[in-house]
């Protein structure tokens, strides 16, 4: 998954800056296999989801994994049977190294083979365990594919946020910076419980000699502006 934080701060004066209500996170949920997509629910959008939101197609998936655990099967039998047999073949009189070696060479080709398998049946599982994309207590924006639609490894699915709690994004004159730890942070004139969650320790690329600061706060009204001073 990825994230992506957008927000386009309004300085004011010192102290006090405007921000606008953010969800805490926002996801980008990208395919991580390819395949046909043969389920996905246009109605789970705009709610929370906690569950299954897309099925690609695991149909070759599961018949090879069945093919490679049936091999296996077969193989281990096998080998069972040839080290018995090699036990006892290599104590017959009058049998040369070289006989005996080639009957090893059986037993150790057998167990490589059975080492493939074994590496097929690992990454088979592991394609499989993301043929389903689902979602932890999130709240599903958009999806931004359909149903029987081919996607490949790094397809953008849907979008996601989490909206536990919300965030505003400012970026700090120098003056503010200094001393922005030991200040408490009113919104719209208001004391709050607000927290500075992070604050970067470089000035900002693109805001020159200002510096980036997130602030968690309790709130679901997303979209809306609001006031930031620091006292």
């Amino acid at each position: 998954m990825r994230y992506f934080f957008l927000l386009v701060p309004i300085f004011l004066f010192a102290n006090n800056y405007i921000a606008k209500i953010e969800p805490k996170d926002e996801f980008s949920i990208y395919a991580n296999t390819s395949g046909e997509i043969v389920f996905l629910d246009k109605n789970k959008e705009m709610s929370f989801v906690n569950g299954i939101i897309v099925k690609i197609d695991n149909i070759l998936e599961k018949e090879n994994l069945n093919l490679y655990q049936t091999q296996i099967k077969l193989y281990n039998e096998k080998l069972t049977i040839l080290e018995n047999y090699y036990n006892k073949y290599k104590t017959i009189t009058g049998k040369s190294d070289y006989e005996k070696d080639a009957k090893y060479m059986e037993i150790i080709e057998l167990k490589n083979s059975i080492k493939n398998l074994e590496l097929s049946i690992a990454n088979t599982k592991d394609i499989l365990s993301k043929k389903e994309i689902t979602l932890n207590n999130l709240y599903l924006k958009e999806f931004l594919v359909n149903k029987f639609d081919y996607v490949n490894a790094g397809t953008k699915i849907a979008t996601a946020y989490d909206i536990s709690s919300a965030k505003l994004i400012i970026y700090l004159n120098s003056e503010d910076y200094k001393n922005i730890k030991s200040k408490e942070i009113f919104l719209d004139g208001q004391k709050s419980n607000a927290k500075l969650k992070r604050l970067d320790i470089t000035p900002d690329k693109t805001f020159i000699s200002a510096y980036k600061a997130e602030i968690e706060i309790d709130s679901k009204d997303f979209g809306q502006s609001i006031n930031v001073e620091f006292r």
